[in-house]
């Protein structure tokens, strides 16, 4: 079964979502930030600010190339697809990273 374009975007955007959420829990645990980007972003705008930049710039690249769909649909719908698998997987070490700091 293959997703749509409007559900690779939507879940995209989810991923999105879930890994803010997730990793303004994990940091507010006191566990540093291991993206150097995101963390300068963090240092200069603070704990919730540099989250809300690096997540903004992020679904912002989903939309840009979700707006590529009808120049090449084929690579839009791979590239999609393989960000949610690798948000997908980060969400699951977010997950794990939570039940061990907070059970």
């Amino acid at each position: 079964m293959h997703a749509s374009l409007g559900q690779l975007l939507v879940i995209n955007l989810l991923l999105q979502l879930f890994d803010g959420f997730a990793s303004y829990h994990i940091l507010s645990a006191g566990v540093p930030e291991k993206n150097p980007v995101v963390a300068s972003a963090i240092d200069n705008l603070g704990l919730v600010g540099g989250l809300v930049f690096s997540k903004a710039f992020g679904c912002a690249l989903v939309l840009f190339i979700f707006s590529l769909r009808h120049k090449v649909e084929v690579i839009v719908t791979q590239g999609l697809t393989i960000l949610a698998y690798a948000y997908s997987c980060l969400g699951v070490y977010l997950s794990v990273t939570m039940v061990l700091l907070f059970a």
